[in-house]
């Protein structure tokens, strides 16, 4: 179910009209525990449109049909894992006071495995190809290119401009203007948003620029083609159903920073 909300959050953050695939991706959201038992003639009346009209939206963000979508959210139902680590005993406060001592504990073991695992001398041979090149460009989506843009920010500080557009149109044209000069770095913890952009990325192979592909996944498609490789560590979606792959990046981000301004110091005038 997380793919099928991640999907649908993409669209809605993106999309620039308010149109009726709009508010069937709304109407989708705000209804989401129910999508494996919707009926499609009632989900279209209710959007205001036909079947077809379903039809080819679930077919614009990547499914086969309502059906194969359907089928999908029924496999993947939404859970409350946390559920397993807090005695149904416990009332109110107590409830948090556990949630955030378990809590507390993931991210002291996250920490000490990305700091165990942190791949300094990869992370040189990145920054290193961002100074040198010509155009950087990010791609990704939610928060990690909310994190790039950050990055966006800090770097510019140290004299070195990037783009990294969070709407999924404007980074395909961005993808226009790459070429053997410059650099694009795919960050994508899960793989989800590489999985989902197959077209984003063939379109970034054919501009020759270097690939850099930032992630936990090992298996994400097109991994073997990238120039550099940076493995985002930790556990992915551990039991409790938080994340480590927001802390591994963030981590990542915030050294690379640190690091970047260590190498490439600002030349102050007088």
């Amino acid at each position: 179910m997380k793919d099928i909300i991640f999907r649908l959050l993409d669209f809605i953050n993106n999309y620039k009209t308010k149109d009726t695939n709009y508010f069937i991706a709304l109407a989708l959201l705000k209804d989401v525990h129910h999508i494996a038992s919707m009926n499609i003639s009632i989900l279209a009346e209710s959007c205001y449109t036909s079947p077809a009209a379903i039809t080819r939206f679930c077919k614009k963000i990547g499914y086969a049909s309502f059906q194969e979508f359907k089928d999908i959210a029924k496999n993947d139902r939404l859970e409350n894992p946390v559920d397993e680590y807090i005695d149904h005993g416990l009332q109110g406060n107590e409830v948090g006071a556990e949630l955030q001592k378990q809590f507390y504990q993931k991210m002291v073991e996250w920490l000490d495995t990305m700091e165990k695992g942190m791949d300094v001398a990869n992370v040189r041979k990145i920054l290193d190809v961002i100074h040198r090149s010509k155009k950087v460009s990010f791609f990704g989506t939610q928060l990690s290119q909310a994190m790039a843009q950050d990055f966006q920010y800090r770097l510019v500080k140290y004299g070195k401009f990037i783009h990294a557009f969070s709407d999924i149109q404007e980074q395909m044209e961005d993808v226009a203007e790459l070429d053997e000069h410059s650099v694009a770095i795919i960050t994508s913890p899960s793989g989800r948003f590489i999985e989902g952009n197959r077209e984003l990325i063939q379109s970034i192979q054919r501009s020759k620029a270097k690939i850099i592909i930032i992630t936990h996944n090992e298996k994400v498609p097109f991994i073997d083609t990238a120039d550099i490789v940076y493995r985002l560590h930790g556990k992915t979606y551990d039991r409790t159903g938080f994340s480590s792959e927001r802390f591994g990046l963030m981590y990542f981000f915030d050294f690379a920073i640190g690091f970047y301004q260590k190498l490439y110091p600002v030349k102050r005038t007088k």
